[in-house]
C-alpha cells in the first residue's frame, strides 16, 4: 500500500492515532519505518512498544526500529539496548516520574519508546529530533488534548481502526464523525498565534476579541447567553474546549448567526448524525485543521469479539474509498 504523501517534504511530523485502544498503530509505525526509509526520529506521547497489553496481558508488539532511527526513551529501557545504541541527549522531560534521553539505534532493534507527557513538550522534543539530524517525525499519539496530534505542529494523521472499538457499523459511524471532522473549514485571522494560545471563550464584535473569562461551555451555557446579549451585534465565537451533545441543545439555537470557530475539530464532541445537522445549521471554521490522511483497518480485537476480516475489510474500503487503507492484518 503506497503513502506517497509521507515522502512529501512538507510533510514532517506525522501522527498514527488509534479510535479505541489495541487498534494497531505500532503495527502501522513499524511498517512505515521499514517501508518508507526516511531518517525517523520516533516518540511516544505515551508508551509503545511494552511486552504486553497493561489491562488484558495480551502480547503486544516491540516497536522495530532499523538502524540510524532516533528516538525517545528513559534509561530504563536504553540501558536494556546495550551498545546497540548511542546516546545522543539527556532531555529536560519526564514520563512517569522518568528523565527522557534521546538515543540513536546503531542496530536493528525492538524496544519500548516514550516521550514528553504535555504538548509543548511533545513539540520541543519533535524539533530537538530535526536538530539531531532527523528528517521527518514520527509520533504514536492520540487525540487528546495534552498530545500534539491536536497541535499545529501536526502535517499528516494515520488513523487506526480496531475490532476491539465495537461492532462494525459502530467503527463506520465513528470513521465517518472523524472524517467530517476532517472536512470543516479552516479560519484565517492575522490574530491566529494569540488565539491558539487562548484557554478561554472569546466574543468577535466590531472586529475585536473580548474575553467572556469562561474556560468551558460545560455548565456555563447561562453565563454565555448572557455575555452574547450584553454584546452588540456578536459577530463571532470562539471555543477551545468541549462543546457537548448537552451544551448544544442548550446553546444551539441561540448561536444561529454567529461564526463558531474551535480550536481544533475534535473540539466538537457530536454524533455523526447530530454533526451533519451542526454543521449544515452553523458551518464551524477550525483554527487548526485536522489533517487526516489515511486509515488502517485492524479486525482484531482485543477483549471483544472478532470481526471477519473480509467482511470487515469490503465494507470499510466501499465506505471509505476516497482514503488510502491499509490492512494491518495483512503488513
Amino acid at each position: 500500500m503506497e503513502f506517497s504523501w509521507i515522502s512529501a517534504k512538507r510533510c514532517i511530523n506525522i501522527a498514527i492515532v488509534g479510535i479505541c485502544k489495541n487498534a494497531g498503530k505500532t503495527t502501522v509505525l513499524n511498517y512505515i519505518v521499514e517501508n518508507y526509509p526516511h531518517k525517523w526520529g520516533i516518540l511516544s506521547t505515551g508508551r509503545d512498544g511494552e511486552t504486553e497489553d497493561t489491562l488484558y496481558k495480551t502480547p503486544k508488539p516491540k516497536v522495530k526500529l532499523p538502524a540510524g532511527c532516533l528516538f525517545c526513551a528513559d534509561a530504563k529501557t536504553l540501558v536494556q539496548q546495550g551498545s546497540g545504541i548511542s546516546i545522543l541527549a539527556k532531555t529536560k522531560w519526564q514520563s512517569g516520574g522518568r528523565e527522557l534521553w534521546i538515543a540513536k539505534s546503531e542496530i536493528d532493534l525492538e524496544t519500548e519508546i516514550t516521550g514528553p507527557a504535555n504538548v509543548n513538550g511533545q513539540i520541543a522534543c519533535a524539533e530537538l529530533f530535526k536538530k539531531l539530524g532527523a528528517a521527518k517525525v514520527l509520533i504514536d499519539g492520540s487525540l487528546d488534548r495534552k498530545s500534539i496530534v491536536l497541535s499545529e505542529a501536526i502535517d499528516g494523521i494515520i488513523l487506526a481502526a480496531g475490532a476491539s472499538f465495537g461492532s462494525q457499523q459502530a467503527i463506520i459511524d465513528e470513521l465517518q464523525r472523524l472524517i467530517t471532522l476532517s472536512q470543516i473549514g479552516t479560519y484565517h485571522s492575522s490574530t491566529l498565534k494569540k488565539l491558539t494560545e487562548q484557554n478561554k471563550i472569546l466574543i468577535k464584535s466590531q472586529n475585536r476579541w473580548k474575553t467572556t473569562a469562561l474556560v468551558s461551555l460545560i455548565a456555563n451555557e447561562t453565563k454565555l447567553l448572557e455575555f452574547i446579549n450584553e454584546i452588540n451585534n456578536p459577530t463571532h465565537l470562539y471555543i477551545p474546549g468541549a462543546y457537548t451533545s448537552s451544551v448544544n441543545n442548550r446553546l444551539g439555537k441561540h448561536l444561529k448567526g454567529i461564526q463558531l470557530v474551535f480550536r481544533h475539530p475534535e473540539c466538537i464532541k457530536l454524533s455523526n448524525i447530530e454533526l451533519e445537522v451542526f454543521l449544515e445549521d452553523h458551518k464551524p471554521l477550525s483554527l487548526i485543521p485536522f489533517k487526516l490522511k489515511a486509515i488502517a483497518l485492524n479486525s482484531h480485537g482485543v477483549g471483544s469479539n472478532e470481526i471477519d476480516a473480509d467482511e470487515f475489510h469490503h465494507n470499510l474500503r466501499s465506505v471509505f474509498n476516497n482514503y488510502p487503507l491499509l490492512d494491518v492484518m495483512e503488513i
